[in-house]
């Protein structure tokens, strides 16, 4: 990214186009990018834009139709017009679930991701973009800021420039360093007056439009980069649970976890890596709030100047001090089961994918081992009942891997090191690296750094 003297990233349309020129150039991976459309100003900026610096081959636009309003199908194909005019591929992606009763924008968002993600492996795309910009940035942080103004709050680190889904698809955030009015001043740098105006912009009953109603017009507050710094530090955190978990940690037999700390080690890298090996081996779908952050600081504390033995309950995980090492193993309760018929895939217990490979019978997953806590995979085959561990996918007809928490779901990039420690760990295969990569060797951050 551009910055001027001030420190300020400099908005000019050209300054733009330089930036996006710098991160095409930056990016790793060379396949077809993937770019949400949605029709409104900061998306349409961001595919003109790109269309100015970028082979036209090399982009592929996606437009989800939620169809949850009347006209959502016209600005789809008014998008798809824009993109013939450019002679970028295009392609509408259509949500067919319906309208929750609740939480729809949570619901939409979630399915937006689904489907761009889908896509992209369907199309043999690399890293999907989304156009969320500085203003985006500050309406998240501001809104996190209302819940919680703890500098531990994981909301706080706001939006991320770059978020790996489901193991398999980056997407990118390369305007969160510009205004929305830089972006709509590129737009009419290129002739474009017009863009598809969301309703739901205005609407009062969602907090993001109350809150934006609240920042107009007010000069920046820091709140970006603000995030991009608190973002920077947990890079750098992850980074040294990382090597914590590298060095001292190992997986016994019976899948209990055992990290190795000392006194030289800071607390809150222990910590870290404890949050990360809790996220993986109780399957959470979030991370620790501030009261599960406050419970783990409180037992490190008492624990790590104590030679008495103490345990804790967290994150469906229970967690015990033994010597100089913590053990963390999944709850003996509330362990899921499954049952997948032919050809079918599912997730077991939030902590492993499973397919059952067989074409004609049904496969049972549950809990076994000493504990009742690793799957134990069953067929009935006439008479008696077959029964595998998960070293025996071969013999059993099925395919089984683990899974890392949240971060099989949705992982950030400041959190990628942790991640990639505990897949090797995990003895499973890592996760992609970011594509947006930079010399120094902090990917994607540096959209959001302060210098």
């Amino acid at each position: 990214m551009k910055l001027d003297v001030s420190g300020a990233l400099t908005q000019e349309p050209q300054h733009l186009l330089e930036c996006l020129t710098e991160f095409y150039s930056d990016l790793s991976d060379r396949r077809p990018i993937g770019i949400a459309v949605s029709g409104g100003s900061d998306s349409l900026g961001l595919l003109y834009g790109l269309a100015a610096v970028v082979p036209p081959h090399k982009l592929v636009a996606l437009t989800v139709d939620h169809g949850l309003r009347p006209g959502s199908a016209d600005e789809a194909r008014w998008v798809k017009a824009q993109c013939r005019r450019l002679g970028i591929r295009h392609e509408t992606l259509k949500w067919h679930s319906g309208q929750p009763a609740t939480g729809l924008q949570a619901a939409a968002r979630a399915a937006r991701y689904r489907l761009l993600g889908d896509a992209a492996a369907r199309l043999g795309l690399g890293p999907v973009l989304t156009a969320h910009t500085q203003d985006d940035q500050n309406e998240t942080v501001s809104m996190r800021r209302k819940r919680s103004s703890s500098a531990e709050a994981p909301g706080l680190a706001g939006i991320p420039a770059a978020t790996l889904f489901d193991e398999h698809v980056w997407v990118l955030r390369p305007l969160l360093g510009f205004s929305r009015m830089a972006v709509r001043d590129l737009l009419r740098s290129r002739g474009v007056a017009d863009w598809v105006e969301d309703p739901s912009n205005t609407d009062q009953r969602f907090e993001r439009v109350r809150v934006r109603a609240l920042l107009k017009g007010k000069a920046p507050s820091g709140v970006g980069p603000e995030a991009g710094q608190i973002a920077m530090e947990r890079f750098r955190l992850a980074s040294a649970a990382a090597e914590l978990v590298e060095a001292n940690c190992h997986v016994d037999a019976d899948g209990v976890v055992w990290l190795q700390h000392d006194k030289v080690t800071a607390i809150e890298v222990v910590a870290a890596a404890l949050e990360a090996v809790i996220d993986w081996q109780g399957g959470a779908s979030r991370p620790l709030d501030r009261r599960g952050k406050a419970t783990l600081s409180d037992f490190l504390s008492s624990t790590c100047n104590s030679d008495q033995a103490s345990a804790i309950s967290l994150g469906r995980t229970v967690i015990r001090r033994k010597g100089n090492c913590f053990m963390v193993e999944r709850e003996r309760r509330d362990v899921g089961k499954l049952v997948l018929e032919p050809g079918e895939c599912g997730v077991w217990d939030r902590r492993f994918w499973v397919r059952n490979n067989s074409r004609t019978s049904t496969l049972l997953v549950s809990g076994g081992g000493k504990a009742g806590v690793t799957p134990w995979f069953a067929r009935n085959r006439g008479e008696y009942l077959s029964g595998w561990t998960r070293e025996d996918g071969v013999i059993g007809g099925f395919t089984c891997r683990p899974l890392l928490g949240r971060s099989s779901r949705i992982l950030p990039v400041d959190q990628l090191p942790v991640a990639q420690a505990l897949a090797r760990l995990a003895g499973r295969r890592p996760f992609p690296k970011c594509p947006w990569s930079e010399s120094h060797g902090i990917p994607a951050l540096t959209a959001m750094k302060v210098q």
